[in-house]
């Protein structure tokens, strides 16, 4: 593993892209303190779960549909619908308040 500082990267972001190539991982630091991490997609983390995880979160913040995260996941929709289940993801997200108010505001009409 090897670590950058954000001025490191970016004073030459071409090192990043070139350690990526070389399936590095990658510590990034600022003023010596730990960030976070990079992981080229070649890596076998990857294939042991990472990806299955950013798609659940892709999901719950809402860029993937249940059917993109269920090919994702290489599950059913029902399947799936079970995973979101068991780890408490909702599957839907809407406000109930707003939806009451809308529904007085019908009634009135």
């Amino acid at each position: 593993m090897k670590a950058l500082g954000i001025k490191q990267i970016k004073t030459n972001p071409g090192q990043l892209s070139l350690l990526l190539e070389q399936n590095e991982f990658l510590l990034i630091t600022q003023q010596e303190q730990p960030l976070g991490m990079i992981i080229p997609f070649s890596s076998h983390l990857i294939e042991q779960g990472l990806v299955h995880w950013l798609a659940l979160k892709a999901f719950e913040s809402g860029d993937l549909t249940l059917g993109q995260l269920a090919k994702a996941l290489n599950k059913t929709k029902s399947e799936t619908l079970d995973t979101l289940n068991k780890l408490s993801i909702s599957i839907a997200d809407y406000d109930l308040a707003e939806d009451l108010d809308t529904i007085e505001t019908l009634i009135k009409l």
